[in-house]
């Protein structure tokens, strides 16, 4: 009922000042706008917006038409750049959206969509009416209480010239991580380009610029910070003291934010394959991004985002360490899409090669009333830092992506230790003992044929569980495949465990890399319900083994 009498007074507000010809009241601060319905043809509009570090300047502007929809929020009207200056910058460049556009000295709305002209010289404006109700909390607090989520609203009406999407830069990254966060990105999210900068090359953050927000100021919204970062660029739009504009279109249109709000200073800009955009670098994170739709961005000055810090160390052939650390924004899918380039790259600076090899990881997981270790190890006969970066994708996605709750984690600590050459080997035969006791650890032995070494033993240990089916049975010792790092079904997994420790526990360890899979299936006949008939086991060896063995055994 709160919610319903405010969303009233807020029309009802609306209504008033339009009648009356005022000022927009926007809780303590009252917004000067010039209304969408008096834009007409021929109009002279002025934007602002920063070509060259944190200045704002003035550039000019006509609109050539106007386009009702059948609300505002369908709305947008077009302009044609008269300013010689941007003129010959290149016209409208990525990096330009939100800036915010006046008419009579009254802001109008943001510039939000560029029409991809020969000369990037026509855009449309996003009116100021379809951003205002971003700040409008109690409305999307409304909507999340009336379903089970906040229902994602639609996007625009759709016309086949304009280009919604963002532009996101991936800076500090080699090339093939900073290749595979770019695909991932395009693959989740509606993004118009994605740059990568393989180093931070023009230089540490400009502590000492001016980091003060206004219309017109550039703007970072990061989801990376630290040894690496993946940001976009755009403009500030409008400011309420600490309330903010930006963009006039969604970022990735996540409804509900969690990113990174940063003061730019703008280095420069270049012509992309299809319009300019501009190239800067964050000065300081200020704020938080924290609703992302249709109509625009908004967020808050002072107030940070949720992050889970992120550490990676490691040690290539046991020399000195290497440490990187990262914050990310603390969202399942950009965590699950960025934490295993992050490793990637830690990897392949660390080891400055692509080899073959083996990795020990060490993964330790903290986060609200969840705390998680495990270790794992992995061997690749091309590509290490490849394997260990795959395996701990598919660990991430079982984890955050877990069935039982969301996991806020708060830090993530990785340790890795790389070392060169593996070994290639067959299994050719299996020693058991031939009678296995229950509950009791035993040892078996199993024959390989190394790689150019010749016969070899190897012992490993193994379990038999205490309510295992007795009698006879048959256990099968393979290896597991360096290429299936997917999780494997045995018939274990028909049986559904609600406790997230161990859904956890069952899924994970089937993401080990490489060693034996010891399968125990029993032979006894009829078997009764309540006891196990099916069994299996990893046990971990530095070894890339192939084939299988089988031998009968005796339970009791």
């Amino acid at each position: 009922m709160i919610a319903q009498f405010k969303r009233r007074r807020w029309f009802i507000l609306i209504l008033t000042c339009f009648l009356l010809g005022l000022s927009f009241p926007v809780e303590s601060a009252s917004i000067s706008y010039f209304p969408f319905s008096q834009i007409k043809r021929g109009m002279k509009a002025v934007g602002k917006t920063v070509f060259y570090g944190t200045e704002v300047e003035d550039f000019q502007l006509e609109v050539m038409d106007v386009v009702e929809g059948k609300k505002v929020e369908e709305s947008y009207f077009v302009v044609k750049v008269t300013d010689k200056k941007l003129e010959e910058m290149g016209g409208i460049s990525a990096g330009m959206s939100g800036s915010p556009i006046f008419i009579r000295g009254k802001i109008a709305g943001a510039l939000s969509y560029s029409w991809e002209t020969k000369d990037n010289l026509v855009g449309v404006v996003t009116p100021i009416e379809a951003m205002l109700p971003l700040w409008e909390e109690d409305l999307w607090e409304e909507e999340a209480i009336q379903g089970e989520e906040v229902i994602q609203e639609e996007k625009p009406i759709s016309f086949s010239p304009l280009v919604p999407e963002s532009t996101i830069f991936v800076l500090g990254l080699g090339e093939r991580a900073s290749s595979g966060v770019a695909n991932k990105l395009r693959e989740r999210f509606c993004l118009k380009e994605i740059f990568t900068v393989p180093v931070l090359s023009w230089g540490k953050k400009r502590t000492s610029e001016n980091d003060s927000l206004q219309p017109g100021s550039a703007i970072g919204i990061q989801l990376v910070r630290g040894d690496a970062e993946v940001m976009s660029i755009g403009t500030l739009t409008l400011r309420d003291e600490d309330r903010i504009l930006a963009l006039g279109h969604p970022f990735l249109h996540r409804g509900e934010a969690n990113y990174f709000l940063s003061s730019v200073y703008v280095n420069f800009s270049l012509q992309g394959a299809n319009l300019p955009f501009k190239v800067g670098k964050v000065i300081k994170e200020v704020g938080i991004i924290d609703q992302d739709r249709s109509a625009g961005v908004a967020g808050k000055i002072g107030v940070m985002p949720e992050v889970s810090k992120i550490v990676i160390k490691v040690r290539n052939e046991g020399k000195e360490e290497r440490e990187y650390s990262f914050e990310v924004v603390r969202d399942e899918d950009i965590l699950v899409d960025m934490l295993p380039e992050l490793v990637l790259d830690a990897i392949d600076r660390s080891i400055d090669s692509q080899m073959s090899g083996s990795a020990n990881v060490n993964l330790n997981l903290e986060g609200e009333d969840f705390s998680w270790q495990e270790e794992f190890f992995w061997i690749s006969d091309s590509d290490i830092a490849s394997a260990t970066s795959s395996g701990l994708g598919e660990v991430f996605k079982t984890i955050l992506n877990n069935p039982c709750r969301k996991l806020n984690l708060s830090e993530v600590s990785i340790e890795v230790d790389v070392i060169s050459g593996i070994q290639h080997a067959w299994l050719t035969s299996l020693d058991l003992p031939k009678v296995i006791g229950r509950n009791k650890e035993m040892e078996g032995k199993v024959n390989l044929f190394l790689w150019r070494e010749g016969e070899r033993g190897v012992s490993f240990p193994f379990l038999v569980p205490a309510d295992f089916l007795p009698g006879a049975a048959e256990i099968t010792v393979r290896g597991k495949s360096s290429g299936n790092l997917e999780l494997e079904t045995n018939k274990e997994e028909a049986s559904f465990s609600s406790s997230l420790y161990d859904y956890l526990q069952k899924r994970l360890d089937n993401l080990h890399s490489e060693g034996l899979v010891v399968e125990i299936f029993s032979k006894a006949g009829s078997f009764p319900q309540d006891e196990k008939v099916y069994f299996t086991q990893w046990v971990g060896l530095p070894l890339i083994l192939e084939g299988s063995v089988s031998e009968e055994v005796w339970i009791r």
